[in-house]
């Protein structure tokens, strides 16, 4: 039976390979960007198509009725590998100097690195295949759907849904044992918070890793850190606002077209890169 560590070490090993892990001079906003590495080696988990809180996540209060299960991507699912992927060095320190809006680096992950992750996603699918093993990454699929806006997505027919989708990938590594949520949404990992998530659904029967953790936010100190968000979207009374997250994250889409991203939540926080002690 394959194991993590195989799995790992495979994955680590296409991000080490990918020349779209590293910053091209077609995509540099200036020189010195670079060669510059994207995101780290990943940590990876896996979760049991079987367990009961995929269910769950169809709740309005997760990720909606629309959440499709492990099952009901692939009805001969029988495990959930999902990944975190930690930006580099060289993305979050560039997101955390004074007076900038959004680092270069951190720009280029959440365009070009998301491309570079639904990559990995691929890679996966073709690696696990090459070892007799069906996968699917429901993210990079044809029939993954995300709702931004009310109405907003022909496919739904439920026009009042916002800001949900049929699969939400840090919602599925919670599941699978990566870690907990934090005040700004985000996923706090023992690797930190500021990195992005993948996943794929296999129907091999790999060993199940245990969840460290029985709270949705139990890795969070509701130290307020996050609250230096620039959108004022994130409050210690009702969490994050994904509306006013949105609505300045838009601007910062039309500044910077056709990248976008914002991130000051992720950094300078005490779950940067791990768990707050």
């Amino acid at each position: 039976m394959l194991t993590i560590n195989q799995i790992s070490e495979a994955l680590s090993e296409a991000f080490r390979r990918s020349e779209h892990n590293y910053v091209s001079e077609q995509m540099a906003l200036d020189p010195s960007d670079v060669g510059q590495r994207l995101y780290d080696s990943p940590i990876i988990k896996v979760g049991s198509a079987a367990d009961p809180l995929w269910e769950q996540l169809k709740a309005p209060q997760a990720v909606g009725h629309i959440f499709r299960t492990p099952k009901e991507w692939m009805p001969s699912a029988q495990r959930v590998v999902s990944y975190f992927a930690p930006f580099s060095d060289f993305v979050v320190e560039g997101n955390c100097a004074d007076g900038v809006d959004v680092g270069n680096g951190w720009l280029y992950a959440r365009v070009e690195g998301q491309a570079f992750l639904t990559e990995m996603n691929h890679f996966l699918e073709q690696w696990f295949a090459s070892q007799g093993v069906k996968a699917l990454s429901p993210y990079a699929s044809d029939e993954f759907r995300y709702v931004f806006e009310p109405g907003s997505c022909e496919d739904i027919e439920d026009k009042n849904l916002s800001f949900t989708s049929n699969w939400s990938e840090r919602h599925v590594a919670f599941v699978c044992g990566l870690g907990t949520f934090g005040l700004s949404k985000g996923l706090i990992t023992e690797r930190g918070v500021a990195g992005r998530f993948g996943s794929v659904i296999v129907d091999a029967p790999l060993e199940v890793t245990p969840r460290q953790y029985t709270d949705i936010y139990e890795y969070c100190t509701k130290c307020g850190a996050c609250m230096r968000c620039p959108a004022g979207a994130i409050t210690l009374e009702k969490g994050k606002s994904h509306e006013l997250c949105s609505a300045y994250v838009h601007t910062l889409r039309v500044k910077y077209a056709p990248r976008f991203g914002c991130g000051k939540c992720q950094v300078k926080v005490p779950c940067e890169r791990g768990i707050p002690k």
